[in-house]
């Protein structure tokens, strides 16, 4: 899913906070309402600058691939192998360094979107959930993956008594799916036991699943749900995959390079964290591929 699509995504989940937000009802001050419009305005500036910089970050990592691919003397790669320790110190730096800044920007537009969230004492559920769902997905960009999960299981449990809420409901298990196939990925890199990293996997295929299936149902289009499709196919393939074939393919394009925060199986108290086990008619949409460049 390219950038655009991603922006336009925070956009739909965004404008109806923004008309919330001028609308606080008799008795707030125009004070409030002043705060509340400047501090969403620089989390969505926020949020713009951490995909800019989540940009660049994936541009240094799929570089680093590339040399570490040519220390291994792939034919179709034109550099010198002499040359390659020191350049791949070099690219490895530029990575890790472009990563730190990308998770440092997500963390800033969680953080500026919690203040929101604080600010937003007067309005109804739904209207909160919207920007807590911006809020988990910062979260789980920066690393802070497992926090950004419980918040999304959150609003889902808050959006079964909206059963109106499609759209947001199906946005909030869309980057809940998301979440833990990013999480099951970084954990099996960082040589975590087996029994974690597969729990994680298989909480985000039976989460994509669910969602292809309820697309299928509800007439979605045939790419949306190929889409989704794929991405069951990407979770059996992280369960299945050969270590060495996992380390040498580019990570999702917005996942994260390292994992903070609390950790699987450290939810908070009613968050079950368990994928549904029954469809309850929600479609499905926007869904890109959670595959290389996603």
């Amino acid at each position: 899913m390219n950038f655009m699509v991603r922006i336009g995504w925070m956009l739909w989940a965004l404008v109806p906070v923004a008309v919330v937000v001028f609308h606080f009802g008799p008795g707030q001050h125009l004070a409030a309402r002043e705060v509340a419009v400047a501090r969403l305005n620089s989390a969505i500036d926020l949020e713009q600058s951490a995909l800019e910089a989540q940009a660049e970050a994936y541009s240094a990592h799929l570089e680093s691939i590339q040399v570490r691919r040519a220390m291994f003397i792939d034919p179709e790669i034109d550099l010198d192998p002499q040359q390659l320790p020191a350049e791949l110190e070099q690219v490895l730096a530029r990575e890790r360094s472009a990563y730190d800044t990308a998770a440092e920007r997500w963390g800033a537009a969680a953080d500026a979107y919690e203040q929101v969230e604080e600010l937003l004492t007067d309005v109804d559920q739904v209207e909160t959930a919207r920007i807590r769902w911006s809020k988990a997905r910062a979260r789980v960009r920066s690393g802070a993956i497992w926090d950004g999960a419980a918040d999304l299981e959150q609003i889902l449990t808050d959006m079964d008594e909206h059963p109106d809420q499609v759209a947001l409901s199906r946005a909030a298990r869309e980057e809940l799916a998301v979440a833990h196939y990013f999480g099951a990925r970084l954990l099996r890199l960082a040589g975590e036991p087996a029994k974690l990293w597969r729990a994680e996997a298989i909480k985000s295929r039976q989460h994509f699943r669910y969602l292809a299936e309820t697309a299928t149902e509800t007439g979605a289009s045939g790419q949306v749900v190929r889409s989704l499709e794929d991405n069951v196919e990407r979770t059996i393939e992280l369960e299945q995959m050969d270590m060495s074939d996992l380390e040498a393919r580019p990570l999702p394009r917005e996942s994260p390079r390292g994992m903070r925060g609390r950790r699987p199986g450290q939810g908070r108290p009613g968050i079950t964290q368990q994928p549904p086990t029954r469809r309850d008619g929600r479609g499905a949409g926007g869904a890109g591929p959670v595959g290389p460049g996603w």
